[in-house]
């Protein structure tokens, strides 16, 4: 059960540098995973399979993201409790974000993004034409995503939890509040370079 906890909130048993450096880990191996596997994270809670990237691409575009979502994480906290450290915000998104990591492994061998442009490229009026392969891969993509999500958004709400001593239905809704402006920020972000 402690194992659990741990990958749901390693919040409470480590300490933020510690959750810090393990979250720079989590984005350096993230990004280098993305760039092999041609994943590109080009807005919060969005992954997109491209022919190619720069080994720069995935970096720039997780930081790009991980900085929006500090920004407002760090908002919402100083409104729920004024003594809100930045520090710890970027812990729990450093820790939060890392999950979304796994979705590059999608694409290994190109499959996600073939599977895409060939469902793209298909005639959608007549779905028998889309082959099991396709089919059987995009249920367990997606069930595999919902899981990634999940366990992402419980690691941030749990991080941002203790790192704004959240009690109560506001908190809440400052975090929630916090994910959309961040997910609409990141989706004006010039990240599909």
């Amino acid at each position: 059960m402690n194992k659990i906890r741990l990958f749901i909130n390693p919040f409470e048993r480590w300490s933020e540098s510690k959750l810090i450096s393990y979250g720079f880990i989590f984005l350096f191996l993230g990004s280098t995973l993305a760039y092999f596997l041609k994943s590109r994270f080009d807005n919060f809670l969005h992954i997109s399979f491209v022919p190619s990237l720069e080994f720069y691409q995935p970096f720039v575009n997780n930081i790009l993201i991980l900085m929006c979502l500090s920004f407002f994480l760090y908002i919402a906290g100083i409104i729920q409790y004024p003594k809100t450290r930045f520090i710890d915000i970027l812990a729990t998104v450093l820790i939060g974000n890392a999950p979304f990591y796994l979705l590059s492994l999608t694409n290994i061998n190109d499959f996600g993004f073939e599977a895409t442009q060939n469902v793209l490229n298909m005639n959608l009026e007549n779905p028998e034409s889309i082959p099991a392969d396709i089919v059987i891969y995009f249920a367990i993509v997606s069930i595999f995503s919902i899981i990634i999500l999940i366990w992402a958004i419980a690691l941030l709400y749990n991080g941002f939890k203790r790192a704004v001593n959240a009690k109560g239905i506001k908190a809440i809704i400052l975090f929630v509040i916090a994910i959309i402006l961040t997910i609409a920020t990141t989706s004006f972000l010039p990240l599909n370079y």
